[in-house]
């Protein structure tokens, strides 16, 4: 089973509701919108991966004025009519992004490492590391990672929602009480995980975890019955030289 292919069948799907996003989605938006109105630059360049219609992009440059966005997509082709004009549309993979070292002043992950799906757990966990790695290579020393992902409270119920959807999503089964199609495979992780997932050279500046209440088909199940949004703002270290 192609996995990568299955996500991209994800979204390419999914673009329905996805590309039609505009204004706020998270009680979170406004706190990292806040968070880059007070510490950005006139000039500062912002990527988001995986940024889908770009409303989040489209957010900073209304509500901050910053007009050097960059979103780096996986079906760059199906969100090809982006929310704002200064929004620069690059097909990418999060695991490897097709950007330089110290690119940017900030870079977004939102609602994505979860689908950075592998063929088992362990797999899933390192390719989810290996997100928020790219994202820090492609940051500036003394620029920003901001990390917003869904958690489960529970490792084991986590682990079993991965075999369920891997194995339904290998078998074109769908659950959409659950709101999973036959490409949905996701792996979540523990807050304490994600926080686990932060490199050395980044400093955590912020720290938000958020619980969500769920549907009560989902709280009977017991395997998404804990579940939220950690927000996670880092900065990059200096280098050796101490300059920034």
């Amino acid at each position: 089973m192609n996995l990568e292919k299955k996500v991209i069948n994800h979204f390419t799907y999914a673009s329905e509701v996805y590309s039609k996003r505009k204004g706020s989605v998270h009680e979170e938006d406004f706190i990292i919108l806040n968070f880059i109105k007070e510490t950005c630059k006139a000039n500062s360049k912002v990527l988001e991966v995986g940024g889908g219609s770009g409303y989040m992009l489209d957010l900073i440059a209304s509500e901050i004025g910053l007009s050097n966005l960059y979103n780096c997509e996986i079906v760059p082709k199906v969100y090809s009519e982006q929310a704002n004009k200064y929004i620069n549309l690059i097909a990418g993979n999060a695991l490897d992004m097709p950007f330089k070292d110290c690119s940017f002043d900030y870079a977004i992950i939102k609602n994505l490492l979860h689908h950075l799906v592998g063929r088992t757990r362990k797999k899933s966990k390192e390719n989810a590391r290996k997100g928020v790695g790219e994202i820090t290579r492609v940051v500036k020393s003394g620029g920003y990672i901001i990390v917003l992902e869904q958690y489960n409270k529970h490792k084991l119920f986590a682990s079993v929602v991965f075999y369920i959807t891997l194995f339904s999503s290998l078998f074109n089964i769908s659950f959409k009480s659950f709101g999973w199609n036959k490409n949905v495979i996701v792996s979540f992780l523990t807050p304490d995980e994600i926080k686990l997932l932060i490199p050395d050279n980044i400093l955590i500046e912020r720290l938000e975890i958020t619980r969500v209440k769920v549907p009560t088909r989902l709280e009977l199940t017991l395997l998404m019955s804990n579940i939220g949004r950690v927000l996670l703002i880092g900065k990059k270290k200096c280098n050796k030289n101490g300059l920034l």
